[in-house]
């Protein structure tokens, strides 16, 4: 069966992008530990080895997930939709899915030919079931979606009826793409479903299950025999192995010894060129379903002022940073709106332009002045607050402050251990954020979780607390005719760059190296998250011959 859309009146193909997914911790105990599974089919020519360098630490795909988690998880647990090559969204379990009663009624349509890998069908009460089980535990990110859900129907085996309270335009992308689906049969006598570890005898639906996993080892999957996405109904591949690497170094090297087969990681921008001279190792590009930003804190009595957030937009050199930090490889952005997004993108905005003159004459304006004649206004010492562990994102910090200084801004770099950086950045304990969000699925989901004051469990790091945009982002998420949705998530983009919340710096390019002598089909999706990872690549790759 076609995996393409047929539209119909009230669907959405809003372009693919997401919110930060956070680790939880498991014990180790109690896995299916099989080293000889693995050890005696390393030379096979249809196991494929991917390198990470992170362990599994959840085995609940309902709870949030780390990266490795999400990579192995998804191969085993079907999802509605899937984000394509092309960051739209298509289906995977999910042949479509219609709006009803304005809006209020989301309606997916099942494919009938899944199934769970101890022989039974999946069906829409398996859905209905993974929703309810979310909702009731509040369990990971997709709890935050599925806040409109008044009720669930399932009124045959491939119909599932999400009834919502408002019409909310993203709904079913966001719940269609996040969720994933487990089986009613076998969670339902798992008791607290937020306490289930899920850490031994899988049972699975997608391309491959987990046979068997040696923490800080190996992860060993292996193939579903009957999954429709994959050519001929199963993939080529007999079996996946994830091995863990201390480093992203150290997982390179690898790649070049034949150890393994590609780096579920990406290959940093530094570091791509290494791979030229090697006739096996090819590198595949994908965009980013994020970007990188400084985010200004409202609290701040400097900050809250209009005229100084434009003025710090015009003291950092994007262009700079781009070259810098990327080796030229990522897109500069004007708006928060990024250009992936290229329906809802405002092409009439441009950016900052880099302007240290323009910015001191703005700030002389709003009254600061260097009165000691240091060179730096009086009074306007601000911190920087990023992750230390994130390469690219310290290198900004240190460019954004020697660019801010020719504008007279003083900037303190204040990066610290990636704990402390989460705790500080959830308490409003920063002036300027320095950051990259990892995954935005739809506009309209990133601007309530970055915008709307009151959205629980938001990633608002400007602390802002504006009636407009309330008004603005709330009139937009109920709007179901998709020409004004459009233009309404247009004018958003154009209110947040005329106030300069965010300096929104770039959309970065991914690139994924695989060992092409041994492997081919590899489809990548955007993002670090999913890249050449997901199940639907997964199901397509096939051994070279």
């Amino acid at each position: 069966m076609s995996t393409s859309h047929t539209r119909r009146p009230g669907r959405w193909r809003i372009a693919a992008a997401i919110g930060v997914v956070a680790a939880i911790g498991l014990s180790g105990c109690g896995l299916n530990e099989d080293n000889a599974s693995s050890t005696n089919t390393s030379g096979d020519a249809s196991v494929l080895r991917i390198g990470t360098t992170t362990d599994v630490s959840n085995f609940n795909p309902l709870q949030s997930l780390s990266k490795t988690d999400s990579w192995i998880l998804n191969a085993m647990y079907p999802h509605l939709l899937r984000i394509d090559e092309n960051a739209k969204k298509a289906p995977e379990l999910a042949e479509e899915y219609t709006y009803e009663d304005g809006g209020k009624t989301a309606v997916f349509k099942l494919r009938d030919d899944f199934t769970w890998t101890d022989g039974k069908p999946v069906v829409a009460e398996d859905v209905k079931f993974s929703a309810e089980m979310i909702m009731k535990y509040k369990l990971g990110n997709v709890a935050a979606k599925l806040t409109w859900v008044e009720s669930i129907e399932a009124p045959d085996a491939t119909t599932v009826k999400f009834k919502l309270s408002q019409p909310y335009a993203p709904f079913a992308e966001g719940v269609g793409f996040w969720m994933s689906i487990v089986p009613k049969h076998i969670f339902e006598n798992a008791g607290d479903l937020s306490k289930f570890a899920n850490d031994s005898n899988w049972v699975g639906a997608g391309p491959f299950v987990l046979e068997s996993a040696t923490k800080g080892q190996r992860y060993v999957m292996k193939r579903n025999d009957k999954y429709p996405l994959a050519p001929g109904g199963k993939a080529a591949v007999s079996q996946v192995e994830y091995r863990i690497y201390p480093d992203v170094n150290t997982m390179m090297l690898a790649l070049r010894n034949g150890d393994i087969d590609m780096m579920g990681t990406p290959v940093p921008a530094s570091a791509a060129k290494t791979f030229a001279n090697d006739d096996k190792i090819k590198l595949n590009k994908v965009g980013a379903l994020g970007f990188a930003h400084l985010t200004y804190n409202m609290n701040n009595k400097d900050l809250a002022k209009q005229e100084v957030r434009q003025a710090l937009s015009m003291s950092v050199d994007t262009k700079a940073i781009i070259a810098a930090v990327l080796q030229g490889d990522g897109q500069q952005m004007a708006g928060p709106i990024s250009p992936i997004f290229s329906e809802y993108d405002n092409a009439d905005l441009q950016p900052y332009a880099f302007d240290p003159e323009g910015a001191k004459a703005k700030l002389t304006s709003a009254g600061y002045k260097d009165g000691n004649g240091d060179g730096f206004f009086d009074g306007l010492s601000l911190g920087v607050a990023c992750d230390q562990s994130n390469a690219n994102i310290t290198r900004v910090v240190q460019l954004f402050r020697e660019s801010a200084a020719k504008a007279g801004i003083k900037l303190e770099n204040q990066c610290v251990e990636r704990n402390t950086f989460l705790s500080r950045t959830k308490n409003g304990d920063y002036d300027i954020d320095a950051s990259q969000w990892g995954v935005f699925d739809n506009p309209m989901d990133q601007l309530r979780s970055t915008y709307l004051s009151s959205n629980p469990g938001g990633i608002n790091y400007n602390l802002l607390k504006s009636d407009e945009m309330d008004r603005l982002i709330n009139d937009a998420a109920a709007t179901t005719d998709k020409a004004a949705f459009t233009e309404k998530i247009k004018n958003i983009d154009r209110v947040v760059h005329e106030q300069a919340y965010l300096t929104p710096l770039y959309v970065e390019n991914f690139q994924f190296a695989y060992n092409a002598s041994k492997f081919t089909g590899f489809v990548g999706s955007p993002s670090d998250l999913l890249g050449m990872v997901t199940a639907y690549s997964l199901a397509q790759v096939k051994p070279v011959s």
